[in-house]
């Protein structure tokens, strides 16, 4: 923001949804109050111009000579999984940023891996603990954590690792092994979730790596009959070598609607972004 911008909001949204005609309606009211700018972080699949509320109402502004700013969705990283791809506006992905809060599973076999979580306790123990995958013989919905999976688990006192998926939250995962009595979570993330992890308030000692770790540790566990791990909760670090790169969730082009639009335009911070 600008010193001494005003900020002018529109509703287009209500509990069912975001209904084109509102859009417009908001839109053309933005245009008729006189704004300099347009940003919209919303938009659907992607479809004709003409059919487009957003594309539409951006084409109206843009001959108004209002800047016209949209996200490009969190679809990705599929290809050709882009929202707002009207070549009259400027389409913004997200990106990580070079900060982590740094939480470092330290396997028993003296292999280190970063990963990331907003809980940092002080007070969790070094020593190993048994390290534990649910779903090496447990099934699917047991590798995902999912409510009431490890009921029949011994996790107890244990760092279990838990695959990201399964249309389960992340601190609900831990929860769940919180619940079952396990000490720590490792969630590892999908193949399609890449690299890209989330500084999250998790219910209990935890970290959040990338996929190829999550390999890494299974491969650890099936290698030993004895696993063991610990996390090393190390604070804000600042200086991540990989920053920026595109968020694995962040959409990506080309346009369906035009296959020749390339996009997004540019991407900005948009993961574990801490704010007031």
């Amino acid at each position: 923001m600008a010193p001494l911008a005003h900020s002018a909001m529109y509703k287009v949204c209500d509990d069912i949804g975001c209904f084109g005609s509102a859009i417009l309606a908001g839109m053309d009211a933005a245009i008729e109050d006189g704004v300099d700018v347009l940003s919209l972080s919303l938009g659907g699949a992607s479809v004709p111009f003409y059919e487009d509320s957003i594309a539409v109402g951006a084409f109206s502004a843009i001959r108004n000579g209002i800047f016209v700013s949209c996200s490009a969705g969190n679809a990705g990283p599929v290809n050709a999984s882009l929202a707002n791809e009207a070549p009259w506006i400027l389409t913004v992905g997200a990106s990580t940023v070079d900060r982590s809060i740094r939480a470092t599973v330290y396997l028993g076999n003296k292999d280190l891996f970063d990963g990331e979580s907003l809980f940092q306790p002080k007070d969790f123990p070094q020593d190993y603990m048994p390290l534990v995958y649910p779903g090496l013989n447990g099934g699917q919905d047991a590798a995902w954590c999912a409510p009431g999976s490890l009921n029949d688990i011994d996790v107890k006192g244990k760092v279990v690792l838990c695959d990201r998926g399964g249309n389960i939250a992340r601190i609900a995962k831990g929860q769940t092994v919180k619940d079952a009595g396990g000490a720590a979570m490792i969630l590892a993330n999908a193949e399609i979730d890449g690299d890209t992890t989330e500084v999250d308030a998790h219910v209990l000692p935890a970290s959040h790596v990338a996929y190829y770790v999550g390999v890494t540790i299974k491969t650890y566990i099936n290698s030993t009959s004895s696993p063991a791990a610990t996390i090393i909760f190390r604070g804000t670090v600042i200086g991540v070598d990989s920053a920026p790169a595109m968020a694995s969730f962040s959409s990506r082009g080309p346009s369906l609607a035009s296959p020749g639009i390339l996009k997004p335009d540019i991407v900005g911070p948009g993961v574990s972004i801490l704010a007031a």
